[in-house]
């Protein structure tokens, strides 16, 4: 939750220009800047975030319930997780589509332009994925059951595969959760690794 929380005490600096260059963009279209909050709000109830178990999701399954959704529908939010989970933001503002920032950071030895998307975004094609993955929804939203069940690796439909109960669902939850929670928060969610 934050930006300034995913970097360490020694890179605060570079949290600071990831802020700069996302407010550019931000002003730019039309939206007031971004504030990150000194300390990002705890949406950690015992061991859960949220309502997820985060559990043993890699960035390669986040890539891979990404693409599957680019796949499927425009989905140009969860693309930026596909093509970069180890560093995108989603900022509580209505972006028409996913910008380009000015800042850049090493990723793997190469220097990777980092991205930011939209929460409200964000939201809607998780929304759109939910119902690709048989999770089911009320009114674009998911009950505590679904969530508890979810944690728990219990199948939705006859015929549901190991890969989606126990790797797709739940790495689909940690990514709504942090959403859900990032937007009534009004803090950006971001992704590092």
């Amino acid at each position: 939750m934050g930006i300034r929380s995913s970097y360490t005490e020694d890179s605060q600096g570079l949290a600071d220009k990831l802020v700069k260059a996302i407010n550019d963009v931000l002003v730019a279209d039309g939206f007031a800047s971004y504030v990150d909050p000194d300390t990002p709000p705890n949406v950690y109830i015992g061991n859960m975030f949220g309502r997820s178990a985060l559990d043993h999701h890699s960035s390669r399954v986040l890539i891979q319930i990404a693409d599957r959704a680019a796949q499927s529908k425009r989905s140009p939010n969860l693309v930026l997780i596909r093509d970069n989970p180890y560093r995108v933001v989603f900022v509580p503002a209505q972006l028409l589509s996913p910008h380009a920032t000015s800042y850049r950071e090493r990723i793997a030895g190469n220097s990777v332009g980092i991205w930011v998307g939209s929460l409200g975004g964000l939201l809607e094609e998780l929304g759109w994925l939910a119902g690709g993955l048989g999770i089911p929804t009320e009114n674009g939203q998911i009950s505590d059951a679904t969530a508890a069940a979810i944690n728990d690796y219990k199948p939705f439909h006859e015929g549901d595969s190991g890969e989606i109960i126990e790797d797709w669902r739940p790495a689909w939850l940690a990514l709504y959760e942090g959403a859900r929670l990032a937007k009534e928060t009004g803090v950006a969610l971001t992704l590092a690794g």
